[in-house]
């Protein structure tokens, strides 16, 4: 009796379903960052250079085509057309001899929790991207001119950063600039280092910086367009 009236008086935490779940997803999103990045960093040299040589091999190939147009509507396209085919063939051809005549309904629907978990997958990075707009797009000056530079050139050069080219270019960076840079990080900081002290010792021994900063000024403005002079003043 002692030992029940003791273990009645433990009070333990309720368990919350919905507290579970959220954790459950919040380690299946760890674990899947987790293994990106043992895949980017090389850790399994034998799996990153499967994926690496594969997507090496796509996009090499894909360069040298010239019939391929990687238009959004085109790739929808495609896939609709590959989808209806299988789909006709798999409903034509009879897989045994014994093909009962009766029609089988196939019913896809969405249920309400697969609406909850793209909710929950979704609402995260649609609140980063707001509130990384709302910093860009704030009005202070300091971020205003490191953005506005920024802005400027994807207006006049975006033509040539096209949906694949930054697709191929992302790809080659995940795989060689983390690795590089854990590798090579020490070395990398001492370079900048002693780049950067060699330009102040260059620009402090100068005798006429006043003729070296308006020689570059007018430079700039005589190279540059009268829209980008309209900008920078």
């Amino acid at each position: 009796e002692k030992k029940g009236s003791s273990l009645a008086l433990v009070s333990y935490p309720p368990i919350n379903p919905t507290r579970g779940a959220e954790n459950v997803e919040q380690f299946d999103w760890e674990g899947l960052w987790e293994r990106v990045v043992d895949l980017v960093m090389w850790k399994n040299v034998g799996r990153s250079a499967f994926w690496f040589g594969s997507g090496s091999m796509l996009f090499v190939s894909s360069s040298f085509s010239r019939d391929v147009n990687f238009s959004p509507i085109k790739i929808l396209c495609h896939f609709g057309v590959v989808t209806l085919v299988l789909a006709f063939f798999k409903d034509s051809i009879p897989q045994s001899c014994n093909r009962q005549n009766t029609e089988q309904v196939r019913s896809f629907q969405f249920t309400e929790e697969d609406v909850l978990w793209v909710g929950r997958a979704v609402l995260p990075i649609a609140n980063s991207l707001i509130s990384m707009s709302r910093v860009i797009f704030s009005g202070d000056p300091s971020m205003t001119l490191k953005v506005f530079p920024v802005l400027l050139f994807g207006a006049k050069y975006g033509h040539l950063f096209t949906v694949w080219r930054l697709l191929a270019t992302g790809f080659f960076g995940c795989f060689t600039l983390p690795r590089l840079y854990s590798c090579y990080s020490s070395h990398i900081h001492e370079k900048v280092e002693g780049l950067n002290a060699r330009i102040l010792n260059a620009w402090k021994s100068c005798p006429r910086k006043k003729l070296v900063a308006a020689a570059a000024v007018t430079t700039f403005w005589n190279l540059v367009s009268v829209k980008t002079r309209v900008m920078a003043g």
